[in-house]
């Protein structure tokens, strides 16, 4: 790979990150929103970077210049590989593996992480005694059809942990994708959602076990209204909450993947 080279595949890289930043949300597969303007800032860094390469070399060219040769350690001369054999100017083949996350942005565009992922990566853990004493905002207010909206992952920590059970017989409105049950469509199926800190490495699975509707499509996405089946004792014995659906409605256009 020639020094053109290198500066074409830096400009490309660069072009990869700001075509998922400017261009499209496909960042927010990867990463949190508030990567974005980090990740523009690295993308036009590059962009330019790899324009000042490819400019520089093609100077070099117009005005006649030849690149130095590579000193080979101790065996002085050029071994006959005219204008100085190997120019140290040149990367090792291996650099082309540069191109890989340009192929996954421009050719293959991965999907974000989905049933698969809530299937075998950790789930969200009861919290340790001690940590439930914790104080909860109120629901907030229900929309017109007295359902209030929650995210999967503020629905799970207050089952988990709020014992004033302020949720037990509100209608709540949950937005997630679905997940087979490990043990067959007897035993119900998950709404689930992809919690991450910084990165879609680092995610780990909140979701709620539904009993009473057919399992749908894996990895399809739906808003279920429905209630919370508060368990009778305590609320961390409790490995998955129960919820009791109402309505179910496909969602055509999932929201951002990750909370």
């Amino acid at each position: 790979m020639n020094r053109v080279a290198q500066g074409i595949v830096v400009v490309l890289l660069g072009a990869a990150a700001l075509t998922s930043t400017l261009f499209t949300d496909l960042y927010l597969n990867y990463v949190q929103p508030g990567f974005r303007p980090f990740l523009i800032a690295a993308g036009a860094a590059l962009v330019a970077l790899g324009v000042l390469i490819v400019a520089g070399e093609l100077r070099a060219v117009l005005r006649g210049e030849e690149p130095a040769p590579e000193p080979h350690g101790g065996h002085g001369g050029d071994h006959g590989h005219g204008h100085g054999g190997h120019a140290h100017d040149r990367a090792p083949r291996v650099a082309w593996l540069l191109l890989l996350p340009v192929v996954a942005v421009f050719v293959v565009a991965p999907p974000a992480l989905g049933a698969y992922t809530a299937e075998s990566a950790g789930t969200a853990a009861p919290p340790r005694e001690g940590d439930s004493d914790q104080r909860f905002d109120g629901l907030g207010e229900p929309d017109a059809s007295g359902a209030v909206e929650m995210e999967l992952q503020d629905f799970v920590s207050r089952a988990w942990t709020d014992e004033s059970r302020a949720m037990e017989g509100r209608t709540i409105r949950l937005t997630g994708f679905a997940v087979p049950h490990p043990d067959g469509e007897d035993e119900g199926w998950y709404l689930a959602r992809l919690q991450m800190a910084c990165c879609a490495a680092d995610a780990i699975v909140n979701r709620v076990l539904i009993t009473d509707q057919p399992a749908p499509p894996t990895d399809s996405w739906w808003e279920v209204k429905g209630t919370w089946q508060a368990p009778e004792g305590d609320l961390q014995s409790v490995r998955d909450h129960r919820f009791s659906v109402e309505e179910m409605t496909e969602v055509t256009n999932p929201p951002d993947p990750y909370e």
